[in-house]
């Protein structure tokens, strides 16, 4: 009994007396949605974030609530002399990088490594991944657990109404070049906010034109990783023959803190707006600007203007600009 009870006394001293490791000055690799989390999640102080990451910002909620990524030494991470002068307290970099997170570690420097597959691709899950791992820095657990439950419910709440009905196929295109990717992450999102995926869960995310006209989507998101914006798949001749267009079916994902297609902390509302556009009869009672607005100010304690709504919902094209 006195070995449990000491044990316990331990346990409550690791857990609430000992500070967190400090992390304070934190440069983040490749890893573009994790600058956005660490502004709006945490305390730290940016001292690099990806180019990528600094174009999506700057056309966000972060340029006006979270500004502090304008102080940080923007770049593209690949320069490991350049990233040890920076002498951060934490460098966050992906896992697929080896040979620069090794060299980090060599280098007796804190290093974070974090991937952004988990689960094929489920966003909740890398969400949850990431957050974890930034736990060991910063006092986020519970907030941490809040949102993560937030997520799920709203998945259950989804999941509940669209049990029943015959569900719109759909696709996102991620990024449209000279090909179009149109897979990873758009898994979790069109299952989990009431549609199919016309394509499957695909790994490379790069399909041709000649594959969309195949599957025949019903409804087409575009993400924010491109310019890319409706009108221009209306107006283009090679898309008019899919349903999507034909109905006017196609739609911009919303951005609030980061571009959606990618995990965020803004999940929850953007499956909301998702599964309003899938199933407009189910959700029609829904107002998604109110849902951003109760979302910002749930976790992350600001209060949206009319305007802040209006840029979420009718995202700038510039946010897809990746360089």
């Amino acid at each position: 009994m006195l070995r449990l009870k000491m044990l316990r006394v331990f346990i409550f001293f690791v857990l609430t007396i000992l500070p967190l490791q400090s992390a304070q000055k934190v440069a983040v690799i490749g890893l573009w949605p994790l600058t956005s989390v660490l502004a709006f999640w945490t305390d730290a102080e940016l001292v690099y974030v990806p180019q990528a990451s600094v174009n999506a910002m700057e056309n966000s909620l972060a340029s006006l609530y979270a500004p502090q990524y304008k102080k940080a030494k923007i770049g593209n991470g690949e320069n490991l002399e350049e990233l040890l002068r920076l002498k951060a307290d934490l460098y966050i970099c992906p896992q697929s990088n080896v040979r620069l997170c090794q060299g980090l570690e060599n280098a007796g420097l804190e290093t974070l490594q974090l991937t952004t597959n988990v689960d094929n691709h489920n966003s909740k899950k890398v969400l949850q991944h990431w957050l974890d791992g930034l736990a060991q820095y910063f006092p986020i657990t519970t907030k941490n657990q809040e949102i993560l439950d937030d997520i799920t419910q709203t998945e259950e709440n989804i999941a509940k109404k669209t049990q029943n009905i015959k569900k719109p196929r759909g696709i996102v295109i991620h990024r449209l070049d000279k090909n179009i990717a149109a897979g990873i992450f758009a898994d979790y999102l069109l299952q989990k906010s009431g549609a199919e995926n016309a394509l499957g869960y695909r790994p490379s995310g790069e399909v041709g034109i000649e594959e969309i006209y195949r599957v025949n989507p019903e409804i087409i998101y575009i993400s924010n990783f491109t310019p890319l914006l409706p009108k221009d798949i209306f107006e283009s001749k090679s898309w008019a023959h899919i349903d999507a267009v034909k109905n006017k079916r196609v739609y911009k994902l919303p951005l609030a803190t980061y571009r959606p297609f990618a995990p965020s902390l803004d999940i929850a509302p953007v499956l909301l707006f998702m599964a309003q556009k899938n199933n407009p009869e189910l959700f029609n009672d829904l107002d998604i600007g109110a849902v951003f607005s109760e979302h910002a100010r749930r976790f992350y304690g600001i209060v949206l203007t009319e305007q802040d709504i209006a840029m979420i919902l009718n995202p700038s094209p510039k946010a897809g600009i990746l360089q």
